[in-house]
C-alpha cells in the first residue's frame, strides 16, 4: 500500500476489499483518523455500507493509546485478565445470564 498514492477512492477501495472479505455483518465500526482523504473514504464507505459506523480521529487516538498500553508488561497483563473475566461471563450461562440483569438494573437506574 504504501507505494500507492493514498486517495480517497483508492483507501475506499482497500477498505470495501477488507470488509466484503471479513463480511459487512461482522463489523460495527471503523475508526480512521481525520485527514482530509480519509474524510472523503468516509463518505465513499458510509454510502456502501449504511449499517457500518464511521468512527473519527478521537477513538482512533485511544486505539494508539491503548495499543501502547498492551505493549507493556501491566498492560499484557490487564489485557489477559479482562479476556479471562470476558470468557468466563461468555462462557458461564447463569454468570452471564446475572450479569446482564445486574447491567439492565444499572441502566434503569441511571435513567431514573
Amino acid at each position: 500500500m504504501s507505494e500507492e498514492r493514498h486517495t480517497a477512492e483508492y483507501l475506499a477501495e482497500i477498505i470495501e476489499n477488507l470488509v466484503n472479505g471479513i463480511g459487512a455483518d461482522r463489523i460495527l465500526a471503523i475508526v480512521s483518523d481525520n485527514a482530509s482523504n480519509v474524510q472523503n473514504v468516509r463518505k465513499i464507505i458510509q454510502e456502501k455500507f449504511p449499517r457500518i459506523e464511521n468512527i473519527r480521529y478521537v477513538v482512533h487516538a485511544i486505539n494508539l493509546i491503548a495499543c501502547d498500553i498492551v505493549k507493556e508488561k501491566f498492560g499484557d497483563h490487564l489485557l489477559r485478565c479482562v479476556n479471562t473475566l470476558t470468557s468466563f461471563f461468555k462462557n458461564s450461562h447463569q454468570a452471564g445470564s446475572k450479569l446482564a440483569q445486574l447491567i439492565k438494573e444499572r441502566e434503569s437506574m441511571v435513567e431514573n
